[in-house]
Formats: C-alpha cells, structure tokens, sequence
C-alpha cells in the first residue's frame, strides 16, 4: 500500500514538470516492485489488520497481485494510445488505491470510500481525454446513484447492529432491507442487470484503454464489494442469496442475448462484459468456499481477457475501425491482433486450456454443489448462446479482403496483448497455482 502511495506522489510530481516518459517509468518500475512485495505476503502467509482501517490476509493481497498487474497493462495501453496520458496515470494511481481499499476493507466505511476512490478518478479520466462528455455524465450519475443507495443501506444495517463492521447481523427485518440496498448500489458498481443501462453508452464512449480499466478492474470491484458484505454479513439469510442468483440469470441472459444484435465492436463487448458478472454472480449465489473461489478465478480471468480485447480495440479505434464488419480482413492486416482477439473470444466462450474455461467450470460446479442445478444449466445454455456473436466476430477477421494494408501496433501495446494471451494460456493449461491462491483467499471469507 505505502509503495502505491509513493507511485501515486512520484505521478503528481512528474506531471508538474509534464515529463509524461518519468510517469510511464514509474509506473511499471512500482508495479513490478509492489507485485514483488505482494509475491512475498502470499508467500509468508503474512496476516494483520493495519490500523483498524484495512486487513492485509490471504484475500486481500491475491486482489492485491491481480490489480495491480491489470494497472501495468493498462498504462502499456495507455501510453501508446492515450493524447493525455500524464492525467491519465493520476487518475489510474488514485483508482488503484480505491481497489485496494476495497480490498482491505475491515468495515462498510471503508468499501464506501474505497468505492468512491475507484469510481469517481475515472469520470475525470474520461473528462480529461475530451473523448465524450456524456459517457463521463452517465458515469458520474450512476456513481452518484450507487453512492447515495450505499449510504443509505450502510445507515440501515448501522442502527440494527451498532457497528460498521463487516460482521454477521442480527436477522432483523431492516437489516435484511438493507442488503436489498447493498445488492442495488452494487448493482451500479458491478454491472448488474438491471442497473447496468448506461454501462454500453459508458464503454462505448470511452477511450478504449478507459474502457478496459472500467470494464477489467473497477467493475470488478463492486463484485468485491458485494462478495466481502454478502458472505460476511449476510451468510445466513438464504433469501439474499435466492435473490443473487435470479439477478446472475438475468444479469448473463440480457448480456448475451443484446449482444447478439450489436454490430459495433465496443459496444458488443460491453454486453459480453455485463454477461460476464453474471457468471461470476454464480459463485456468490453459491454461498460456499468454493463458490468464493470460482469467482474470484473468474474475476482473473475476465480481467485480463477484457483488457487484452481493449487494447486490440484501441488500435482498431486509431485506424477508424469501430464495427465487426470493418474487421474483415484483420487477420491479413495483423495476424497477432487477430491470433489476440480470436483467443480472448474463445476463452470467453469457454475454449478448453484457457481461463474462461477453467473459470466456468469451477462456477458451474460450484453451484451444482451447492444444489443450484438450475442455475448451472442456464449457465450453459448462456455459453451456448455466447458463440454465436463470438463466432460471428472471429469469422469476420479471417474472411480474406482484398486492398487491405498493414495495421502496425506499438511496442508497448504489443508487450501488453502477449502478456494477457500468455496469462489466458499459461493459467488455462495449468491453472493450479491461481486456484490455489484463489482457494486460500476464499477460505478467509469462509473460515
């Protein structure tokens, strides 16, 4: 935490003097370094509250690793793609430590302010890149909405308990009103049907690199959110969790099926991205151990895939390339980007040796455990459904097109897709390692 601080100090201080190569530096020279720190809290099994405010345990830091290496490869993006990318690295540094905050988060204050943290630096974000002032308005209206409904829901839950900790609650009548609430405001942070309206206006009105922070780190925090309040606080109240489970059908079936219809590239993998919470709501609808861990390898999974697929859009995007149709012939024009992309689409079908294979099945068995057969089979019935945009995608990019010229990407773009496609290969082929680290964090959630 102290190194993301410093990072965040050296960023402010080199855009004084708007050296935006020193920016670029320091943030992958800290990022290795804090993975590296991290790498040995996993390691030692290094658990301790830090000042009552945030908790450093098994969960915390493996959220720890997987945002951080996500902010290394999105200022990859960023650099090569952004017009600003001084302002860009402050707001990403502020967002970081609102992950973290959540991540560490001991008491509902601390997720609220970690939340906001997370939330509000990516309006400016999207403000400052003079790309759309109305995806910067629609995002700021539904972090003002879930802001306000999380308050309301933290006051609840509050006056039943007396405390902000996050702890079991009484079983009172307002208390279980108040996770209503937290499922509501969260709703707008994770993407949930049927508060996600304005997320495809916000995704494809972004800047690309934007949208793969939005879509690959920050959303996935609302997720956070709710798996640390709703299995903390909430384990014992059964109809909570029914309720989870109908918005994961909702949330994945509206996802897939809009997707279908979208001829725009962004905005086709904006309902992909809404799908995806769906999936990974599974998990927490699960309620068990393993469930939390399903989940918490599918929130890796996505995270990098959704990213590595933005950085292939934000070259798409430079070259006037915005619907699947006008990606005909990419695989003549690039055959890395095309390789990149097919893959991540793949995997997020569920390709057997990739991520989003391992991440589904760890979900659908996990609610089949859980005697939520029904949920797993619409699960599947929701990849089945998924192919056939996928597929129209990948078709496209390898349909041969006459006339088409070269399409170069840079450096530090294409260090960033080989970094994602060995992440969804590497951990698809051999995925203990995440599993068992997904499996030690989840265990703290369910002691």
């Amino acid at each position: 935490m102290a190194l993301a601080v410093i990072m965040t100090l050296f960023n402010l201080v080199f855009r004084l003097f708007d050296d935006k190569s020193s920016q670029f530096t320091i943030n992958m020279v800290f990022p290795i370094m804090l993975l590296i720190s991290i790498g040995l809290l996993l390691t030692s099994g290094y658990s301790g509250v830090v000042a009552n405010v945030f908790s450093i345990n098994a969960f915390s830091t493996f959220l720890f690793a997987i945002f951080t290496a996500g902010f290394f490869i999105v200022n990859l993006i960023a650099f090569s793609y952004s017009d600003n990318y001084s302002d860009f690295a402050i707001v990403a540094n502020f967002a970081l430590l609102g992950m973290y905050l959540v991540s560490a988060a001991t008491s509902t204050i601390t997720i609220f302010i970690g939340l906001e943290l997370s939330t509000i630096p990516m309006v400016f974000s999207i403000l400052l890149s003079r790309r759309s002032i109305e995806a910067a308005a629609k995002l700021f209206i539904m972090a003002a909405i879930a802001i306000s409904v999380l308050s309301f829901a933290i006051v609840l839950l509050y006056g039943d308990s007396g405390s902000f900790a996050l702890s079991s609650y009484s079983g009172a009548a307002v208390a279980a009103f108040a996770g209503i609430l937290f499922i509501s405001a969260l709703g707008f942070e994770a993407s949930i049907f049927p508060f996600n309206v304005l997320i495809p206006d916000i995704y494809s009105g972004s800047p690309a690199y934007i949208t793969g922070m939005l879509g690959g780190m920050n959303k996935k925090v609302g997720l956070i959110a709710l798996m640390q309040i709703f299995i903390l606080v909430f384990i014992s109240d059964k109809q909570l969790f029914m309720l989870i489970a109908i918005l994961s059908v909702l949330t994945m079936t509206y996802g897939n099926i809009v997707a279908l219809v979208q001829k725009n590239t962004k905005r086709m993998l904006a309902y992909s991205s809404i799908s995806q919470a769906g999936y990974i709501l599974i998990g927490i609808a699960a309620s068990t151990q393993q469930g939390v861990e399903a989940s918490l390898y599918q929130i890796f999974a996505h995270m990098f895939i959704f990213i590595g697929l933005m950085g292939i859009v934000a070259m798409l995007e430079k070259n006037n390339k915005l619907h699947i149709d006008e990606m005909i012939g990419l695989n003549g024009e690039n055959r890395y980007a095309a390789f990149a992309m097919a893959l991540f689409m793949l995997s997020l079908i569920g390709l057997p040796f990739t991520t989003g294979f391992i991440g589904k099945f760890l979900l659908f068995f996990s609610a089949i455990n859980a005697n939520l057969l029904w949920l797993a089979i619409i699960g599947i019935i929701n990849s089945i459904i998924s192919i056939f945009y996928y597929i129209r995608a990948i078709m496209a990019m390898y349909t041969e097109k006459s006339g088409g010229r070269p399409m170069y990407m840079s450096k530090p773009l294409a260090l960033a897709i080989f970094l994602c496609v060995a992440i969804t290969l590497v951990f698809g082929i051999y995925p203990q390692p995440i599993i068992s680290l997904a499996g030690n964090a989840a265990s703290f959630l369910h002691p």
